[in-house]
């Protein structure tokens, strides 16, 4: 695309394929307060950091927990899913990551996913990729919330109207479009249907990456 210099990615669902270790993980965690929820309530919290996806799921069930007992469950889930996450990068991403690296695209990851993490997904060959990373900890409110996608946009010292964001989930396309970024979703964990927000909705990445570099 013309003027487009600049691609800023989610992590899960767009890189990696870490949703159905997010969804055992916090199953398991929440069993043992007796709190359930169901794969799509966490498909929806998808990009969101793990405290205000507790919060959420809290208000949903109508328990009412101690702040100790929400940290204790957080920390709970992220043992569990640090023993069981293994990298599965998504089909077609690391060849579009290196093309857009080639023709000199800048290039953003910004997750809701904390750093160590992070770390682990970029050990399979995309140590040098991007210019900036932006994750959990790293901001005083995560998506929803436009924070995320302007601290990448200014770390970058990107213009907005250069730039696009690759997403899969409703938090992750509310924080692009509410920091005034252009946003493609894919459909990797969630249909179109709640995807409605975003300027263009692909199948895969591999829809993406030639709607993005052959009109380059």
């Amino acid at each position: 695309m013309k003027n487009i210099n600049t691609v800023i990615f989610d992590m899960d669902g767009v890189i990696v394929d870490g949703m159905p270790y997010h969804i055992k993980s916090w199953k398991e965690a929440l069993s043992t307060i007796d709190m359930s929820v169901s794969d799509l309530d966490i498909y929806l919290m998808e990009g969101m950091t793990g405290r205000e996806t507790m919060e959420i799921f809290v208000k949903k069930s109508n328990i009412s927990i101690s702040d100790e007992t929400a940290d204790k469950i957080i920390k709970l889930k992220r043992k569990i899913f640090n023993d069981i996450f293994t990298v599965t990068l998504i089909k077609g991403i690391k060849d579009f990551l290196l093309e857009l690296k080639d023709r000199k695209y800048n290039l953003a990851l910004v997750t809701g996913t904390r750093l160590e993490v992070v770390k682990k997904v970029l050990q399979v060959g995309l140590e040098n990729i991007f210019e900036v990373i932006v994750t959990g900890e790293m901001v005083n409110k995560g998506k929803p919330n436009p924070e995320p996608y302007l601290k990448a946009v200014d770390e970058l010292k990107a213009t907005k109207g250069d730039c696009v964001v690759i997403e899969n989930a409703p938090a992750g396309i509310t924080s692009a479009k509410g920091a005034g970024l252009m946003c493609f979703a894919v459909q990797t964990s969630l249909s179109d249907e709640y995807l409605q927000d975003a300027d263009r909705i692909f199948k895969d990445i591999d829809g993406v990456s030639k709607y993005l570099l052959n009109s380059s």
